[in-house]
Formats: C-alpha cells, structure tokens, sequence
C-alpha cells in the first residue's frame, strides 16, 4: 500500500466519523463527494487545535503540501513502473 493509499484512508475514516457527529451511520455517507463539507469542518478542527496548542498552522500547512507533493511524486512513479511492466 503506497504512502497515498494510507493518506486517502486516513481522510476517509475521519470524514465519517466527523459524519458520526451528525447522526449519519458510515453507510448512509459518501465521504468521496462530501455533500455536508466534512472536509472543511475538518479542517476547521485541525485549525482550532493549532490555536489552542501552539502549533504554527501555516508552518504545518508548508509541510503538509511539502510532503503532499513527495506522495504525489511517489505515486505517479508507481504508476508509471506499472505500465512498463
């Protein structure tokens, strides 16, 4: 399982347990589309937790795009070792 999968898993369970919240069962919720906008209220959390911890959230959020973009990288190379096979 590549770093990407483990990442897409990871926001994905959030998503429905932020769902939970609101009363949804995780069958009953399509995380993928994200009709509720989970996806901000997550980040609106992780925002809050900076605040209240003393986490530099701009810092975090380079680093986040930072190791972003090596997953990408990772990714489109297992993609492209998967066609010259």
């Amino acid at each position: 399982m590549s770093t990407r999968d483990t990442m897409l898993g990871f926001a994905r369970e959030a998503i429905l347990y932020r769902a939970k919240g609101d009363g949804y069962q995780p069958e009953e919720y399509d995380p993928e589309s994200d009709p509720e906008g989970y996806v901000t209220s997550l980040l609106t959390a992780l925002r809050h937790w900076c605040e209240t911890f003393k986490h530099d959230w701009n810092a975090e959020l380079r680093r986040a795009q930072e190791l972003f973009e090596e997953d990408l990288e990772e990714h489109r190379q297992g993609e492209a070792a998967a066609l010259t096979e």
